[in-house]
């Protein structure tokens, strides 16, 4: 029991290797598609498996595959469809988006808050000289790719059952012999309508095109209070004189280079990528699968049947995500994919929807028919079918996600440790805005919770110290025992020496668990302020102090590393030993210092400062107790 509880002392401070190993961590690729893929790329798409279907999910035969025209076709021109078709803008107090023609994604987000401005960045190859901007210094844009095919926020026409060719209206010429054979031919959306709040694109371009269904995208700014959404409103109008069904499906991508490193035993030398990742939302389960395990996670752990709270893709910091709002159906299907060329695919894929004839209905503004009437609300029209969205691009900032509604707050991974980390997020952002200085606030965070945990590691390290100075008396039971045996002819029995042990340390009112079980309750305490500091978008891009300028990255002159394991050596010198074998102890006494030292060479500096406050203070508290046994007893009266 005392070696185990000596061993567990250590195995405390060495729980920080797991979490190193365990949680991806900072870097400043931040978040966006395939950047350092080139245009060439996307022919390694053709060959993703197609996924199993899902029970219950809608049963168009193309809704469910993550094919070649499901992710983007290439149309004949598709090299001229950027930089030659210019984006919409629209803007926010905190972010500016680009919404492309090209597909009718969305091509940039730019962060327009000075914390999310960064240094010029390393230009992937295969960069057009006309996409260089996206890693210039300035704004931090989460969009990396130029490439529209991966562009976020598409809108796809799976399947479309109805009667009509698709004509050039000037000249009439059949293009195509249906709806979803055009969409392989013409990837490029008419802007329609734009201005500084909304913006309107239509697909076929109505004006040249004549085709029995159009695609419609409506954007349109947020609320002033929440600066980082959009709302989005997407519509299919059948035109034609029939009846016609159809299946739309809504992609969020991101994409994760091939040889980056999911981390591992060498991470403790360097902090391991943050890897790009997928989420979605339902019911009372949020599910997360990085670029490292969704191309092996098995069909169920990836795909769901319902309608969700949100899907998107992730980074560390940051998150796309597309909330259903009104005209969904309670049964699609929900599924997160990957494909050997590192793109990655939160696919909302909708349950079929039958619209009427539209022939003689009226047509939407965007539309010239002659003498049929506008529509005054397409959502109430039934050869019109919209759905609704709430778009949400920016940091986890848990204010901003908790104000976005549709629970996207849980896009804030915590793991088992949410309901403590949570809380310490907030103390964190309290101190932040009591001082106005997030090192100042990590030392309060740090200090709150030494506090509070300052009676169960002084009880512990107490029980520690009582048992080493009964280790004389152990020595002598068990010689005495063993001497006994031997005058026996027999060898002696370990549950009499464990019986033994047990009776001295209550005779003496030692609890031998005393020393291990305060140790085992702060585990989760520590582990989830090491996550609520390590996922705290706050601290991104923010000085530490003097040459530090970035607590979510490593300390580039490892100083900080080097003081926490002189602070360590210090700590293991003055702890109370409870006795044992001297090697031991003194493998703790440089091992677990140098073992540190080299595991916070490659963690963010913000955590660093946590865990050398934590250790200074143990220090304090250590030496604190000593002073306290030395006192001289008070005189007999």
């Amino acid at each position: 029991m005392r070696r185990n509880c000596r061993m567990l002392r250590g195995a405390v401070g060495a729980a920080w290797l797991a979490l190193v190993l365990m949680t991806p961590a900072v870097a400043h690729a931040d978040f966006g598609l395939a950047a350092a893929v080139s245009s060439t790329a996307p022919a390694v798409l053709a060959t993703a498996p197609t996924a199993p279907a899902v029970a219950g999910a809608p049963t168009a035969p193309s809704a469910v595959a993550l094919a070649p025209t499901a992710v983007g076709a290439v149309p004949p021109a598709i090299g001229a469809c950027r930089p030659a078709h210019k984006s919409v803008i629209l803007q926010s107090a905190k972010a500016r988006w680009a919404i492309s023609p090209c597909y009718g994604g969305m091509a940039a987000v730019t962060l327009l808050d000075r914390q999310f401005e960064l240094p010029a960045r390393v230009q992937p190859l295969g960069v057009p000289d006309w996409a260089k901007s996206k890693f210039a210094a300035g704004s931090l844009d989460l969009i990396e790719t130029w490439d529209a095919r991966w562009d976020p926020f598409r809108d796809l026409l799976l399947h479309a059952q109805v009667v009509g060719a698709v004509r050039d209206r000037r000249t009439g010429a059949t293009l195509a012999d249906s709806v979803k054979a055009y969409r392989d031919l013409d990837s490029v959306w008419a802007v329609t309508s734009a201005d500084a709040a909304s913006a309107t694109l239509v697909w076929p371009d109505p004006t040249t095109i004549d085709s029995p269904l159009y695609l419609a995208k409506t954007w349109r700014l947020g609320q002033a209070d929440q600066p980082y959404t959009l709302q989005l409103h997407v519509s299919v109008v059948n035109v034609s004189a029939q009846p016609a069904e159809v299946v739309v499906a809504h992609d969020i991508t991101t994409f994760q280079h091939g040889d980056a490193d999911a981390g591992g035993m060498m991470a403790i030398f360097g902090a391991p990528p943050d890897l790009k990742g997928t989420a979605l939302q339902v019911g009372e389960e949020t599910l997360h699968l990085d670029a490292h395990s969704l191309p092996t996670a098995e069909v169920a752990d990836r795909t769901r049947v319902g309608l969700p709270g949100w899907i998107g893709a992730e980074s560390r910091y940051f998150l796309l995500a597309s909330a259903p709002v009104s005209g969904f159906a309670a049964q699609n299907d929900l599924r997160m994919q990957s494909a050997p060329s590192g793109v990655l695919v939160s696919r909302l894929t909708l349950a079929p929807a039958t619209l009427a004839a539209g022939a003689q209905a009226c047509t939407p503004p965007w539309l010239a028919a002659g003498p049929r009437p506008k529509c005054g609300d397409l959502t109430k029209e039934n050869h019109v079918k919209t759905w609704s969205y709430s778009i949400f691009t920016g940091p986890k900032d848990h204010d901003q996600l908790a104000a976005f509604g549709h629970q996207l707050v849980q896009g804030l991974d915590f793991g088992w440790f949410g309901a403590i980390a949570l809380p310490m997020l907030f103390v964190l952002q309290f101190g932040f805005d009591l001082t106005g200085s997030w090192p100042v606030a990590i030392l309060l965070l740090t200090l709150l919770v030494k506090l509070l945990l300052w009676p169960i590691t002084m009880k512990s390290m107490r029980s520690m110290k009582m048992m080493g100075k009964l280790k004389p008396e152990l020595d002598k039971l068990r010689a005495d025992i063993e001497a006994r045996a031997v005058k026996l002819g027999k060898a002696s029995d370990p549950q009499e020496i464990n019986r033994a042990t047990f009776e001295l340390y209550k005779q003496h009112g030692v609890n031998p668990v005393g020393g291990c079980l305060p140790l085992l309750l702060q585990m989760p305490v520590y582990i989830a302020l090491y996550r609520s500091i390590n996922a705290s978008v706050s601290l991104y891009n923010q000085p530490l102090f003097g040459w530090i300028g970035d607590m979510t990255q490593k300390d580039p002159y490892y100083i900080l590393p080097l003081v926490l394991g002189a602070v360590m050596f210090v700590q293991q010198k003055i702890t109370p030993q409870a006795g044992g074998d001297p090697a031991q102890q003194k493998i703790m006494l440089y091992f677990m210092p140098a073992l540190f030292t080299v595991m916070m060479l490659g963690l963010p500096s913000g955590l660093t400062l946590y865990i050398l406050v934590n250790t200074l203070l143990s220090v304090v508290q250590t030496w604190a107790m000593q002073r306290d046994d030395v006192k001289p007893a008070p005189a007999a009266a």
